[in-house]
């Protein structure tokens, strides 16, 4: 059977089952269908077939359409006349530039967070931590990647950083299928726990230095993952 028509299917199926229940339909379908492509439940170059989603969905294909066309926008999905609309394919270099500039981001504001966060905000932090090793020894997979992106938003969201939020936010979305990539190999869930716990009693202890240290060596660490990844399964990426 065609892998891609056993992606397509299921794809639709799960995105329907975890679609939110607020927003237009529109809204809702452009939700499931990045989720569909970021989870990897749609992997690069499968065809989106409009006829299913417009059933998934019970919308137009008008609605489909558009909600498609954001995704194109975004960079998760390619329209092409002649061969209709398929899922993106990940690029190497689109990889490493996203992980330069969420790196350059995401340590500063680590270190605004070491110097800034409330005792509140950095109890909040701690509670996700817990979480997180619980997570792990249930082996819960899915809820530990949630609880991992959810580390990283606390941050910005709890210093109301919106701007610097909206701009890591697109590049944690095409992160996010390279990190779906990598989190099943072994030792990784423990690994970047045992990271987030190092960031997380920096900030803590209010050292920033610290803390930007710790966040340099936590987001390194995935870059060498996927040099690893990439030198084991080539042509997984496009160069």
């Amino acid at each position: 059977m065609d892998s891609r028509s056993v992606g397509r299917f299921s794809g639709a199926t799960s995105a329907a089952r975890g679609r939110r229940a607020g927003g237009s339909k529109v809204d809702q379908a452009y939700s499931a269908l990045k989720q569909a492509i970021v989870s990897g439940a749609l992997a690069p170059d499968t065809p989106i077939d409009k006829n299913e989603w417009c059933a998934t969905f019970d919308v137009s294909r008008l609605s489909i359409t558009t909600a498609i066309n954001r995704l194109a926008f975004e960079g998760l999905v390619v329209v092409e006349p002649q061969r209709g609309s398929y899922v993106a394919r990940i690029h190497l270099e689109d990889v490493r530039q996203w992980m330069l500039m969420r790196r350059a981001l995401e340590i500063e504001v680590v270190g605004v967070c070491a110097v800034n966060m409330s005792d509140q905000a950095i109890a909040a932090l701690g509670q996700n931590l817990a979480y997180q090793e619980a997570a792990i020894s249930s082996g819960d997979l899915e809820g530990f990647h949630e609880l991992d992106t959810r580390f990283h938003h606390q941050m910005t969201e709890n210093l109301n950083l919106a701007r610097i939020g909206e701009v890591l936010d697109p590049i944690r979305t095409h992160l996010e299928r390279v990190r779906r990539t990598l989190l099943p190999e072994p030792g990784r869930p423990q690994g970047t726990f045992q990271e987030h716990e190092a960031i997380f009693r920096a900030i803590a202890a209010h050292k920033a230095d610290q803390a930007k240290s710790e966040m340099a060596n936590h987001l390194d660490r995935v870059a060498r993952e996927l040099h690893s990844f990439v030198a084991r399964h080539p042509g997984f990426f496009d160069e």
